[in-house]
């Protein structure tokens, strides 16, 4: 086996194996019918144009209406997202249901049958931005959440990919 030493290397490797998988070696996916994907479908349509700006809110036109259980922690508190939401006292240590109403982009926070409040939804954009602005917010999330992930998992952190 020849382990590439330079990038360049590395570049003529990767592009020899992808030649060699979509051109010549047999895929067995149902929808390539075992012959290679180059040949099962020579031409594709192509991908869409990226686009010019990305509301990164969006997501929640999707999520509209659901809801979920959270209990108030004893500061009355509770989290949604890594977002802490503050409550009124005398819910500390019970159930509350919150509901996303996406229009307003707010929480509604029920509890026993009873809205208690809302709140504003914490974390979102609020404005439309260029796509490589997008990219770099996602980049930087992605990164946040990795960073959580190891601090709940520190037997992992000695192999981490970024910090």
């Amino acid at each position: 086996m020849h382990l590439p030493q330079t990038l360049e290397q590395v570049q003529e490797a990767t592009e020899r194996f992808l030649s060699h998988d979509n051109a010549e070696r047999p895929n067995q996916a149902r929808s390539c019918g075992n012959q290679p994907p180059q040949v099962a479908y020579p031409t594709l349509p192509p991908f869409p144009a990226v686009p010019q700006t990305i509301d990164p809110d969006r997501w929640l036109e999707r999520v509209n209406g659901q809801a979920f259980v959270r209990k108030v922690q004893a500061d009355a508190s509770l989290t949604i997202n890594h977002e802490r939401y503050d409550m009124p006292r005398d819910l500390a240590g019970h159930q509350v249901t919150c509901f996303i109403n996406a229009p307003e982009k707010q929480f509604e926070i029920w509890q026993a049958g009873s809205r208690v409040k809302s709140v504003p939804i914490k974390g979102l954009s609020g404005r439309n931005m260029p796509f490589e602005e997008y990219v770099e917010l996602m980049k930087q999330e992605a990164r946040s959440e990795y960073r959580r992930y190891l601090q709940t998992h520190p037997t992992l952190s000695q192999g981490r990919l970024w910090a």
